[in-house]
């Protein structure tokens, strides 16, 4: 870029660039800003280094390999920031860490923010990742997943002794769910900036419950895996910063009891309730509702609410924007009008899973009043029709997700039309999975097709993820490609085909410049599959992301697409460009 007018010369500076790369959501549009000047070059690089991806082998190598390099033009390690450890089965050849990897990285990268192990196998030992948490003194969340009570005593001593004092997000998954709490007191009590804390334990005595409160005493978020009375008592009353609370209630949480304990739930914004109890809970509810001002999400796993207790949490909870509805089998039309009513346009997000008894007079309710919704997910509620989804479409225009499963394929095809005539084009996020019946609504003679397709890419450009997994009426391969190929925003796709992709189709496929998860079930032919077992073992480096998976009767097969287009379509291909 040469230097002509002041924007341009503003345009160079590290500081906006800074700024302006912080609204970049995707990796492609990054490496092509890559090659604008040598400025944008060192803040581009910045940019990709924060998180880099493993998912194979191959690309973790080009990482290392860098990472010793001598006569590297940039400082890589240092811009590292976040690391996961984690396999992707997916792709074959998974990367394989050692314990000299580990060294490298923990000396290499000092700037280290987030980290998170899957598993906790070797290499990653007590010796290992304490030395790792020893060299991250910036670290701000750290998250670990199948450990044991052995494991935690040594690997956390690091955060036991303070040395990561920045640290606000912890989260510890065991396998036994019976590790000692005298980890989680010393954790807490050396790193006082924690304000999120995810447990996959019991927190059922009022000792444990008024530990966590006292060990972190600026905790804003908690979840675990169930919680008691006491638990819950000494948790709600004493954590007087909580804003989140995510658990099971166990059965001593009467009615009467939680009542007791609504006006603590005050100060909460997002509360995710599941319950196993044979009642309601009307009188907690009730209560609830009186005292709730911050409420903006609600999700409900609670087998037998009813209608009263959302009719009331609906009408006072005047913030309530977002609301999840999950197996709650007794709820009717009732509900959902009440919402329709109360939250109207403030309603953002409604997910209703697994009803029996909710049918299209309640949805064409929130269609008619909820004109603001941006997140609609439906499953298997075998009462609605059609005419709910084309209502919610066609008056919900700025839907950002559309998500329906266990539906009739004809439901489906009606709700791609109606989208591609009245969404306003912000739709990102279309998943549709139909039953696998044939239908018996005859009320729209609507197809989903390569047409239907075409024109859904045309006014909805934005969309990111498609999971097709229904019947589609097209009989022509490369019709549906090319269709595909007009979703230009397009990164993840799932698809039951109707007819098998062959070789030449993959080929059309892998040139789309965003594409980079692909998932084909049963729709490949022979030569394909050759094709991409070829271009697998050709592979030298790694670096491409697409895949298409096959599943077979009885015997699921994987395979990684290894592509030969542009660089817009891998997600790794930075590695090659950064490695000497």
């Amino acid at each position: 870029m040469e230097r002509k007018t002041a924007a341009q010369k503003v345009l160079l500076s590290p500081d906006v660039l800074f700024c302006i790369s912080n609204y970049i959501d995707r990796q492609d549009d990054t490496f092509n800003y890559l090659f604008v000047n040598t400025t944008w070059t060192l803040v581009m690089v910045r940019q990709l280094w924060k998180s880099p991806v493993w998912k194979t082998a191959g690309s973790y190598q080009k990482f290392i390999r860098t990472l010793r390099g001598r006569k590297s033009r940039f400082s890589y390690g240092v811009m590292v920031q976040r690391i996961i450890f984690k396999s992707h089965r997916s792709y074959g050849n998974i990367p394989d860490y050692s314990t000299l990897d580990l060294k490298l990285i923990s000396r290499k990268c000092p700037n280290i923010k987030h980290i998170t192990i899957a598993n906790p196998r070797q290499p990653f030992s007590v010796t290992n990742v304490s030395a790792m948490l020893s060299s991250a003194p910036n670290l701000l969340s750290f998250t670990v997943l199948n450990c044991d009570n052995e494991w935690l005593h040594g690997a956390l001593k690091p955060m036991r002794e303070g040395l990561c004092p920045k640290l606000q997000h912890l989260e510890i998954s065991d396998w036994t769910r019976n590790w000692a709490f005298d980890v989680l007191r010393d954790v807490g009590e050396r790193c006082k900036n924690i304000v999120s804390l995810k447990l996959y334990q019991r927190v059922n005595r009022m000792d444990v419950a008024k530990m966590i409160v006292k060990s972190f005493p600026n905790l804003q978020t908690f979840e675990c895996r169930h919680i008691n009375f006491a638990g819950l008592q000494g948790l709600i009353t004493g954590a007087v910063k909580l804003r989140s609370l995510t658990s099971q209630f166990e059965e001593d949480i009467t009615d009467e009891a939680a009542e007791s304990l609504a006006f603590a739930f005050a100060k909460l914004e997002s509360l995710r309730i599941r319950t196993i109890h044979v009642i309601d809970f009307p009188k907690f509810s009730c209560s609830l509702a009186k005292h709730q001002s911050c409420l903006r999400h609600l999700h409900l796993a609670t087998v037998y609410i009813t209608d009263a207790t959302v009719e009331k949490l609906a009408e006072n909870c005047i913030y309530l924007e977002s609301i999840e509805i999950y197996m709650c089998f007794h709820l009717t039309d009732s509900a959902l009008k009440a919402l329709a009513k109360h939250r109207n346009v403030h309603l953002k997000h409604l997910m209703i899973a697994y009803n029996p008894r909710i049918t299209d007079e309640g949805m064409t309710n929130i269609a008619t009043h909820c004109m603001n919704l941006r997140n609609f997910i439906v499953m298997s509620c075998t009462k609605l029709t059609n005419v709910a989804f084309i209502n919610i479409t066609r008056e919900c225009k700025s839907l950002v997700e559309f998500t329906i499963r266990n539906f009739p394929r004809q439901t489906l095809a009606s709700i791609v039309h109606t989208l591609a005539t009245r969404n306003k084009g912000t739709l990102r996020v279309f998943k549709a999975y139909d039953t696998g019946l044939k239908t018996i609504d005859n009320a729209t003679n609507h197809k989903l097709n390569s047409v239907a397709l075409e024109k859904l890419a045309i006014r909805c450009p934005l969309i990111k993820s498609l999971v097709l997994k229904c019947q589609i009426h097209e009989s022509d391969g490369s019709s549906l490609i090319k269709t595909f190929k007009k979703f230009q925003n397009l990164e993840e796709l799932i698809i039951y085909p109707p007819v098998r992709f062959n070789k030449s189709n993959i080929k059309q496929l892998e040139k789309h410049k965003r594409l980079k998860e692909v998932t084909i079930i049963n729709g490949l032919t022979s030569d394909a599959e050759l094709f991409i077992e070829e271009c697998k073992n050709e592979n030298k480096g790694g670096i491409c992301s697409n895949r298409i998976r096959v599943d077979k009767p009885n015997k699921p097969v994987s395979f990684r697409e290894v592509s030969k287009a542009s660089l817009r379509a891998c997600i790794c291909l930075w590695y090659r460009w950064v490695t000497p």
